[in-house]
């Protein structure tokens, strides 16, 4: 991407870069039912998720400070790739080199380790075999499967469009300098690495996921139609958001907790795919249509306002989901 010199150039690296990206989260998700019994999944994926709110705080203002680098006759847009690109690929070799995919596999264990989590893992999945054994196909024929992908695919279109607008939104109602944005911006999210770390506490302590998700969701709405009520200061509309932000984390880790309490691994690989691909077309959705309603006259309250009811619905579709009594 750093070295693209025409429009085609750039869509075809984009391309690239987009194919190779696709695999990797859904892909996590599965390795982690490899590693973390089912009551510790969402702690372990919230320690994953929290890198999420972290990276969007710090991008910004280093992406800032990188444009106005000039090294070695490269611009600083250029540095921004390259800068930002090269942990992937450094962490990505590490990965191959010090992992393994199972723990039977994984030498930095003791013996006795590496058999009690295989001989967990193993309870786990014949449990779930047998009294759910589904095919790949069955499973994408599944309700349940498909009210995860409609509830993520539509939550995601206000949480795409709402971290891509939050500077936009903060600068309109705060009036203030682009520092001061980036500063509010980073407080937000901020607030967003708090919520990851208790939800994954809470949804393993509670077993509950499922509320976890949809309740966040819903949650996130309200609090960001509280931002708009007409009369308020920035400060309360900052407290708004920040309790906006509590919410539109504390989902994520739950939510990607619920393909794999129900379906055999083979089928919540499939499915986990499926929902991941929902909650990525979420990203084109949320930003063209909050764009589209930005550039015909919609007010920026009328925008939060349809980013709010994206949470809202999202949250009630994922309140639907039937799971088995026993979730933990």
């Amino acid at each position: 991407m750093a070295f693209v010199k025409t429009p085609s150039q750039f869509y075809w690296a984009r391309f690239v870069l987009g194919v190779a990206e696709a695999g990797f989260f859904p892909g996590i998700i599965v390795y982690f039912t490899h590693w973390f019994a089912q009551r510790d999944r969402s702690r372990a994926l919230s320690g994953l998720l929290v890198a999420v709110p972290l990276s969007l705080a710090l991008g910004a203002p280093v992406s800032l400070m990188l444009l106005d680098v000039h090294w070695f006759g490269l611009e600083g847009w250029q540095w921004i790739f390259i800068i930002e690109g090269l942990p992937a690929v450094l962490l990505g070799g590490i990965v191959l080199a010090c992992f393994t995919d199972r723990p039977r596999n994984a030498k930095w264990l003791t013996q006795p380790e590496r058999d009690y989590l295989e001989g967990v893992l193993a309870a786990e999945a014949t449990a779930k075999e047998s009294t759910a054994k589904i095919s790949v196909w069955q499973a994408l024929r599944l309700p349940a499967v498909w009210t995860l992908v409609f509830g993520v695919m539509i939550g995601n279109s206000g949480g795409y469009a709402l971290n891509f607008w939050l500077p936009t939104t903060v600068k309109n109602l705060s009036g203030g300098s682009d520092q001061m944005t980036l500063f509010y911006s980073a407080v937000y999210y901020c607030c967003g690495i708090l919520s990851v770390i208790i939800s994954g506490q809470t949804a393993d302590r509670t077993g509950d996921r499922k509320w976890h998700a949809a309740g966040g969701m819903i949650a996130t709405g309200i609090f960001l139609i509280c931002s708009t009520i007409p009369g308020q200061g920035f400060g309360t509309q900052m407290a708004w958001l920040c309790l906006t932000a509590l919410g539109a984390f504390f989902w994520i880790s739950p939510f990607w907790t619920l393909p794999s309490l129900t379906l055999t691994a083979s089928a919540a690989a499939v499915a986990t795919g499926l929902i991941n691909m929902g909650a990525n077309l979420a990203g084109y959705l949320g930003n063209h249509v909050t764009g589209w309603l930005r550039t015909n006259g919609f007010s920026e309250t009328q925008c939060l306002h349809f980013l709010a009811a994206c949470f809202v619905v999202g949250g009630v579709i994922i309140s639907f989901l039937r799971l088995k009594p026993k979730t933990a």
